[in-house]
């Protein structure tokens, strides 16, 4: 691993990334979630109740209370990973064999389903993920405000511990095309800045190792944040973001956008100044005293997206002469901090320059290793994959996570991913109210704990995969964690470079989001959203549709006029004079 400092976030002559350096920064990203995990929110005492030792050292099999004091104490397999690498792999599926990432999927399908399954968890997170079910709410609408969650407070973590899929498919992509699919995906749980600019700034410094080789750097960090201000920029030429989201958020927030990202671009600023005084020395030592000087440990702002982002490449800055394994063994014993994600993110960085993968348990490591390789031919422009999700068009999101699980074709499925094999007991309720907790196996890969009622209904088919299979059979191993064979079903080939694949790929009806873009970005052309009108009432569901596009439409130009006339109203005002 070289260890000489690399600057120029900017620079051109980078190497691209090689299929090595994505599948080990994919793998250690996990690796340290699994480990993280076992000590995430746990003191002392907790730590050895779960775990028997005082310190965690490797991945084992260990037990969680899951579902609050009503749930269960459920046995977690080694190496088992939380929200951090369940909402990793949700990005990656969503990313389509072109490169393009489907907001849509991501926010309606991938988000809501999550909550079925998902082992952790912030509340900003899950609050958005429930917010996301309704119908009237889109990826760039999500502005939930609830007793005990609002999303303009969303400043923590939950949107940086899961970007890196998009900077493991850019390829020779600009960092402005990166930058726009991190905010498309941070934007629909996070509206703080501090959330939007952490996964940016994790962005950039991750992209920094996969081009040069190098752990970034002080030098780097400054620069990265420094290029901070670019978000704003980037939000006004987003055409979904720029009409809706931006003209929303400063109305509700009652402040600028580019002053409240200067404010955030400081705070970095400061944090890296009070970081860089413990760059020296023993790295263990180092980094608990940097946490401690940066706030990180205090119980409030404990997950925040910047410092996380800054902590995470500083663990990996300290260690970059020593294997990622020392470093993610110190993030998940630092208790009172957030160990699963810095050591998640520090494991995405410093496994990024690493020349071996991690040799402890780690839970669908095979998946992952896929999902890294295909990113890769992505990222390449290679014959790949994109996965099948039920059509947008006749989805329906689950009313509650009990909702996320029943019987297709007469066998148990995760709607919107597909059929499953159980490879677990089941773990009842504490309240024997019917429903229970069990280890599933998805047919791509990935090992869930889904909670179900005892009684499944079947499943509505529109909320099932276009290539559903059906002929999964359920196996009579018990064990935890069994292989699973591949199944291709549920994926298409997609390349531009293949034409013999490319005819295996019906003709896509474009969605409401890239139709709604179009005559957006056409100045509301009157021809243009006419012909989409007339478009859309020859498919299925007609009315529905041209209802909905003609919402949006009107929705936007009302926003578009709303900031005209404030935009108006400022410059009257502060033309007029002034009273002596």
């Amino acid at each position: 691993m070289s260890t000489q400092q690399n600057s120029g976030v900017q620079a051109q002559d980078m190497q691209r990334p090689s299929k090595t350096a994505i599948i080990n920064s994919a793998l250690w990203s996990a690796y340290g979630d699994a480990l993280g995990f076992m000590s995430e929110l746990a003191d002392a005492s907790t730590l050895r109740r779960r775990i028997h030792a005082d310190r965690v050292s490797r991945t084992i099999s260990w037990s969680r209370g899951i579902g609050g004091r009503f749930g269960a104490t459920i046995e977690l397999p080694a190496g088992c990973y939380s929200d951090d690498t369940q909402l990793r792999l949700a990005t990656s599926r969503a990313i389509r064999a072109d490169g393009y990432f489907d907001v849509e999927v991501f926010a309606k399908i991938e988000l809501p389903v999550w909550l079925s399954y998902s082992l952790g968890g912030g509340t900003s997170t899950k609050t958005a993920a429930s917010s996301l079910t309704h119908v009237d709410v889109n990826w760039f609408s999500n502005f939930f405000s609830v007793k005990r969650s609002s999303y303009l407070d969303g400043g923590g973590n939950g949107a940086a511990m899961r970007i890196q899929p998009h900077v493991w498919a850019a390829g020779a992509s600009s960092r402005e095309a990166i930058l726009r699919n991190v905010l498309r995906n941070s934007v629909c749980t996070h509206g703080h800045p501090r959330g939007i600019a952490g996964a940016c700034f994790h962005a950039l410094c991750l992209l920094a190792a996969l081009q040069s080789g190098d752990v970034p750097g002080p030098t780097v960090w400054r620069e990265v944040v420094a290029a901070l201000p670019e978000i704003c920029a980037i939000l006004r030429r987003d055409n979904d973001l720029a009409a809706f989201w931006v003209p929303v958020w400063q109305e509700r927030s009652r402040s600028e956008l580019d002053k409240a990202f200067e404010q955030v671009r400081r705070e970095c600023m400061d944090d890296i100044a009070v970081a860089e005084q413990f760059v020296e020395g023993d790295p263990r030592v180092s980094y608990e005293r940097m946490a401690q000087a940066i706030g990180a440990l205090k119980s409030d702002v404990r997950g925040s997206g910047t410092k996380t982002s800054i902590l995470a490449c500083a663990l990996s800055w300290l260690f970059r002469n020593e294997s990622p394994a020392e470093a993610l063994v110190t993030a998940a014993n630092l208790l009172d901090s957030d160990t699963d994600t810095i050591a998640t993110m520090a494991g995405a960085i410093s496994g990024a320059v690493s020349n071996s993968p991690p040799d402890g348990d780690l839970l669908d490591r095979e998946y992952i290793e896929r999902e890294a390789v295909r990113l890769w031919e992505v990222s390449t422009g290679e014959p790949t994959l994109s996965f099948e999700y039920p059509d947008l068009l006749k989805w329906r999101p689950p009313k509650t996570m009990l909702d996320a699980v029943g019987l297709a074709h007469g066998s148990i499925a995760v709607v919107g991913l597909g059929e499953a094999r159980t490879v677990s007991p089941k773990w009842q309720s504490r309240t024997n109210d019917g429903t229970s907790w069990q280890w599933l196996k998805l047919p791509f890969g990935q090992t869930v704990l889904a909670k179900q009622r005892e009684a499944l209904t079947e499943l509505t088919p529109g909320n099932l995969t276009r290539s559903q299979p059906s002929t999964i059979k359920q196996p009579h191993n018990k064990g935890n964690t069994p292989q699973m064979e591949h199944q291709p079903e549920l994926f298409t080939v997609n390349s531009a470079k293949n034409d013999d694949r490319k005819q295996q790929i019906p003709v896509r009806q474009r969605t409401l989001d890239e139709l709604t873009t179009e005559a957006i970005k056409a100045g509301f052309n009157y021809g243009i959203i006419g012909k989409h009108v007339m478009e859309l009432a020859e498919r299925s569901d007609g009315i529905e549709l041209a209802i909905a596009y003609v919402a949006v439409i009107a929705k936007a130009k009302k926003a578009r006029l709303q900031a005209q006339a404030a935009k108006k109203e400022t410059e009257l005002k502060s033309s007029q004079p002034t009273a002596e």
